[in-house]
Order: C-alpha cells, then sequence, then structure tokens
C-alpha cells in the first residue's frame, strides 16, 4: 500500500509574483510533505494571469464550466505577446509541469482550451502578491477566497 501523499494530494499550484509584477514563480505542493519548486519563469506569468481570470469569474459566482475562458488573441494583448508566443508558453508551461511531477501524480490539463479561447484547468491553486495572500481556489474551482 502506498502511503506517499506526494502521488495521490490533489496537486495545488502556488503562484508568487513580485510587487512590481516583474517575476512569477511557481511551486506545485504534493500533500503536506512534498513540494516542487519550478522556479521564476516568463510562461509562469501566462498561468498566472490565467488563474486570475479563473478566480475572478469564481468570485463572481460563474458557473465553474464558464469560469476562467478568455480568448487568446486578448489574453495575447494583456501579456504583451504575439499569439503564438503564447502558444509556446503555454506549451513550455505544460512540459515543465509534466517532467517535473513524480511517477504516479497526476495533474489535471493545467491550461484547457477550445475554438480561440483557453483557460486555467481545474486544478486547485494559490497567488501570493509580495507577502500577501491575494487568493486560494479550491479543486473544484466553485468558489475562491480572498485573503
Amino acid at each position: 500500500m502506498n502511503t506517499d501523499d506526494s502521488t495521490t494530494a490533489q496537486p495545488l499550484l502556488r503562484f508568487q509574483v513580485s510587487l512590481n509584477e516583474e517575476h512569477a514563480y511557481l511551486r506545485i505542493a504534493l500533500g503536506a510533505r512534498a513540494e516542487l519548486d519550478l522556479g521564476e519563469r516568463a510562461h509562469h506569468y501566462s498561468l498566472l494571469t490565467l488563474a486570475r481570470r479563473r478566480m475572478d469569474d469564481a468570485r463572481q459566482g460563474l458557473d465553474p464550466s464558464s469560469q476562467g475562458w478568455i480568448q487568446l488573441d486578448q489574453l495575447s494583448r494583456m501579456l504583451g505577446l504575439d499569439p503564438s508566443h503564447l502558444n509556446i508558453q503555454i506549451h513550455r508551461a505544460r512540459s515543465q509541469i509534466a517532467r517535473a511531477l513524480p511517477d504516479g501524480a497526476t495533474l489535471p490539463d493545467v491550461v484547457e482550451r477550445r475554438r480561440g479561447e483557453l483557460r486555467l484547468g481545474s486544478v486547485p491553486f494559490q497567488i501570493l502578491r509580495g507577502s500577501r495572500l491575494e487568493g486560494v481556489c479550491g479543486p473544484d474551482v466553485i468558489a475562491c477566497n480572498a485573503a
């Protein structure tokens, strides 16, 4: 029997962004004892932006199936990126997360897509801006809590 909660617990994305929004870090908590530090990467800011969108929609009471969707072109403009470069960043984020997870650990689609749109998948996350908790979204992303 495997009692290692790092492969059975629902992963939690932990975003930390600097106060000036110039530095975005990502850690993945795997249970109470394990955490993967994915460091600072440009593509983490893209995921952070998607997480904030999902959190805002959840706080407004949108149905979970409608939360977080944004047009690819709109997100590209928000981030000041060409859409093809944004797609590369999303690919890099997915690849980095998949490589970092231990064998047996699973994570739902980090980024979901439908025609012309994308969103952060149904994965729990928390956002820290500086040392202040900006918000936490639970496993079902039905509601998000502000700090």
